[in-house]
């Protein structure tokens, strides 16, 4: 049987990974986008132009073993838009590949879980604490999947994910190589990384596992990081390191932090949500974001093998080649 899978939010960082690794491993690789997009695919990759709606996708999942689900909001002005595409896209998914007869892995965040620290990371099995209104978005769209009849999804929590491509981390590797650091936490702040390349990994496995047929996932909820936190004082340390710098650190002091997340609060009534909000701050301002990533790897085998140094230092290579890091 042709192996075919279809991926939402293919356009985007992680998508685009997927994408290529599938396509590169033998998968027939579909992806949903909206009919209006004008963003690329990777090659070989068939593009199929789908509202995340059940009745759009019905065509996309038709044959296909696994779906996929990546696209989301990260930055929206008000739950309410968070929620339309975050907890109803999600739905619309699952409402399709159940119809379809497909598994889904849905990637979640570990906003949806909620801080955790080296000695009480964040594990599966804790009741879910989101600390921003994003986090709660993907928590209930976790909540929406699972609500559907006769869906057969797993649900992927990824910690913070940084790479070739990525452009959250950017920031921070452009600031790092004029030599500064903003400090906006403590340095002793601790948070669960993963490079893209051992989230697509992961993701594949359990999508494989999925189509399968394995009985004892359908509903499970997966933490994929690397095992050892970075603080962000080791980040700093690493920004030194690969882009053979002298990084000062820069704290910002927690009220300014407090004064712009009330501007971006603003902004956001405007439509025009930034980077900073009253979401922001309390993750910023959390006792760290770390997660035990234990259990993947005791039911799959799955475990993140990238340490920050070596992800870091792949990534900026991968900027400086294309010219990011001017």
């Amino acid at each position: 049987m042709e192996r075919i899978a279809l991926v939402t939010g293919g356009t985007g960082f992680i998508g685009w990974h997927l994408c290529e690794r599938l396509r590169d491993s033998g998968w027939r690789v579909r992806a949903a986008v909206r009919p209006t997009s004008p963003n690329p695919l990777p090659e070989g990759v068939e593009r199929v132009g789908a509202a995340l709606e059940a009745e759009a996708l019905a065509r996309a999942c038709s044959g296909a073993r696994v779906v996929f689900h990546l696209a989301g909001l990260t930055r929206a002005p008000s739950y309410e838009a968070f929620a339309r595409v975050n907890v109803e896209g999600a739905r619309q998914v699952a409402l399709a590949a159940a119809a379809a007869g497909c598994a889904m892995v849905n990637v979640s965040s570990q906003a949806a879980g909620g801080p955790g620290t080296p000695l009480s990371p964040r594990s599966e099995s804790d009741a879910p604490a989101p600390v921003s209104v994003y986090g709660r978005s993907k928590l209930a769209g976790e909540r929406a999947v699972a609500s559907v009849a006769g869906i057969r999804a797993v649900h992927i929590r990824p910690p913070g994910v940084y790479g070739p491509r990525d452009r959250d981390f950017l920031p921070l590797f452009l600031l790092a190589r004029r030599g500064w650091f903003p400090l906006l936490a403590p340095p002793r702040t601790a948070y669960t990384l993963v490079y893209v390349h051992d989230l697509i990994e992961a993701l594949i496995r359990v999508g494989e596992a999925l189509a399968g047929g394995r009985a004892d996932l359908p509903g499970e909820t997966f933490f994929v990081g690397h095992p050892e936190p970075v603080t962000v004082g080791e980040l700093r340390q690493v920004l030194a390191e690969v882009l053979q710098r002298r990084v000062r650190a820069l704290p910002v002091p927690r009220p300014l932090l407090w004064v712009l997340a009330e501007v971006g609060e603003l902004q956001g009534r405007f439509g025009r949500p930034g980077l900073m909000n009253r979401s922001r701050y309390r993750e910023i301002t959390a006792p760290g974001f770390v997660c035990d990533v234990s259990r993947i790897e005791r039911v799959l085998g799955i475990r993140a093998a990238t340490d920050v140094r070596r992800g870091f230092a792949a990534t900026a290579r991968w900027y400086l080649e294309r010219g990011w890091l001017h």
